[in-house]
């Protein structure tokens, strides 16, 4: 089913986005969002996450940030999807890499989150607002974290004001929801309007290099990748199309990182609460 963004337009849902299916189930990625676990990284950085935090993965996928955090900052994760076929194979990643006592994943809709509020320390979501109601879900967010709590964002963001081509272009061969993607400045007023106050807001250049898949699929993940695309000549096709789409887009079209903090007073006395208490997936 589609929905309808704040702007009046259709976008379509990930079950139904060509290329989002195209990465996910036919390559079989580990990772989705522009700039990979790179940028991941940074917005972990801008955001301050350490060890004592509980973070909220909305949208989380396969896992692969749940598990970057857990594993490298020590924190806990709970991760939720709307897919409950990649909610399963997170859930089989993070138990491979030995991060299950401190990553849960969850079947949840991050327009309606089944949490008590202020229960996270913070939220990142990375490209998963063009599929939802963005106002709705960052008010959703803003009432789940914790007072101090950040929420961070990795979205598509129109760099300069795009024309009626490039608007069409990148519905037709990224997905029409990437037309709900917001300008650099509109995601900042849009976190601002849902009540958080800006940390940073930085704006990058779309990438699509083989070093950037082997650093977010590994070796043997990248290998199967490449030999599909020489193979298969469906996947060598959608490929060819999204790099030429990003060389024409580019004047136009990159990606924000985005980190906002709720209001700055006193968090309380508020206790974290084990993540796997949270609740599973029914697997």
């Amino acid at each position: 089913m589609s929905i309808q963004s704040e702007g009046g337009v259709h976008v379509c849902e990930p079950d139904e986005c060509d290329t989002f299916q195209f990465m996910a189930k036919k390559l079989d990625m580990k990772v989705l969002h522009p700039g990979g676990l790179d940028a991941t990284e940074t917005l972990a950085k801008r955001a301050g996450i350490s060890g004592d935090m509980i973070i909220l993965d909305a949208g989380c996928g396969r896992g692969s940030s749940s598990i970057l955090l857990a594993k490298h900052y020590g924190c806990r994760v709970v991760g939720i999807d709307l897919d409950h076929t990649l909610l399963v194979k997170a859930y089989a990643a993070a138990r491979k890499v030995g991060v299950l006592d401190r990553v849960a994943f969850r079947l949840a809709d991050m327009n309606d989150l089944p949490f008590q509020d202020d229960t996270f320390d913070g939220a990142i979501v990375q490209a998963a607002l063009i599929f939802a109601e963005k106002r709705r879900a960052l008010q959703m967010l803003l009432r789940k974290v914790r007072l101090q709590g950040f929420v961070g964002l990795v979205e598509l963001a129109w760099k300069s004001s795009p024309t009626t081509h490039m608007i069409r272009r990148v519905g037709e061969v990224l997905c029409e929801a990437a037309r709900n993607a917001e300008p650099h400045l509109g995601w900042v007023n849009l976190l601002r309007e849902s009540g958080f106050s800006i940390v940073s807001a930085e704006l990058h250049d779309l990438d699509f290099s083989f070093q950037g898949m082997l650093r977010n699929e590994g070796f043997m993940s990248t290998s199967k990748i490449t030999l599909k695309s020489i193979l298969d000549d469906s996947v060598t096709r959608k490929t060819q199309e999204v790099k030429s789409l990003f060389n024409e887009a580019r004047e136009y079209l990159g990606y924000g990182i985005y980190v906002a903090r709720k209001q700055l007073i006193d968090r309380g006395t508020a206790q974290h609460q084990d993540p796997r208490t949270l609740g599973y997936p029914d697997i």
